[in-house]
Parts: C-alpha cells; structure tokens; sequence
C-alpha cells in the first residue's frame, strides 16, 4: 500500500494495533487487533477494519443480547444499522421523528416495550442466530454490558470481552 496524501513511493509497512471504534457513534467499543498503515513521511494513518457490514453486525448481536435497555447512541447505531432513516424508523415503529431523535440524543426515556421492538427488527437482520429472543427476555437472561471488546479472527470479529 502507498501513501496517497503524499508523493512516498515506499510501500507502506503493516502493523496492528488496539483502537476505540468511535466511527460506529459508540463510545464503548474497542477492538483489537486492527491493522494499520503509517507513512514514515507524511504521518497519514490509514485503518483496515475489515469487512465493516461483519463487524456492525458483530455489534448489533452483541446490543441486542444486553441484558439492559438500550441507550439512544445504541438505538442509533441499530437503526442505522437497518439502513433507515429517523422518519422510516419512525412509521416502523408507530412512534414520531421527533421522538425517535429525542430518544436518540438522550433527551427522552426509552421504554421497555420499544427497546424489545428494535431488538427484534435487528434480531430479523443479523445473518444468523443461535438463540430465542423471547426465550432470552422470559428468562431474564443475558449479561449487563458496559464496554464492548472485539478482536479480529479468521476474517471475523469477536467478542474478546463484555464487561
């Protein structure tokens, strides 16, 4: 790989590194075993995250098994990870833009019944599944997560830890 902020005709060297993946909207998610590339130059940093449609989805299963509601950056995230808008979600779900932002931007509380609502249109995406969300919520399980550890394997992402 080349520099393309500068005229470096070295190629650029491969490392790896641990960073907080703030691009999702998420503070709470770091991920390890990154690939980077620095040019020696200039200072550019370029980050391979991989397949990113792999690594939001290894996130969106991660939320919806959280044992504790969703925050409104977490229903962002999952919404966006639906691909639709605040308005389209909106119609979805029977409640209004304004809400839908309100709830997002921590300015409204989020209820129950609607955090279980966006957990199952994200449960209906994710390419596969090895559980029952309602078996989850009738028998209280899952864990309460405050940080979200994902390393790179095999072309993957998962989970390192949830704490």
């Amino acid at each position: 790989m080349k520099c393309i902020m500068c005229d470096n005709k070295q190629n650029l060297k491969r490392q790896t590194t641990t960073v907080k993946y703030k691009d999702c909207g998420l503070d709470n998610v770091t991920l390890y075993g990154v690939e980077f590339f620095k040019c020696d130059q200039c200072g550019e940093i370029y980050y391979g995250y991989g397949d990113t449609e792999k690594l939001h989805s290894a996130i969106a299963e991660i939320l919806i098994l959280n044992k504790d509601l969703l925050s409104g950056k977490e229903i962002r995230f999952l919404r966006t990870y639906l691909g639709y808008s605040g308005a389209v979600f909106a119609r979805l779900t029977g409640y209004t833009k304004e809400s839908i932002s309100r709830m997002e931007n921590g300015k409204q509380n989020i209820v129950k019944p609607f955090d279980r609502l966006v957990r199952y249109f994200v449960s209906t995406k994710l390419p596969h599944r090895d559980y029952d969300l309602q078996d989850l919520w009738l028998k209280d399980e899952g864990k309460s997560l405050k940080r979200i550890e994902l390393k790179a394997h095999n072309n993957n992402w998962v989970l390192k830890e949830a704490a």
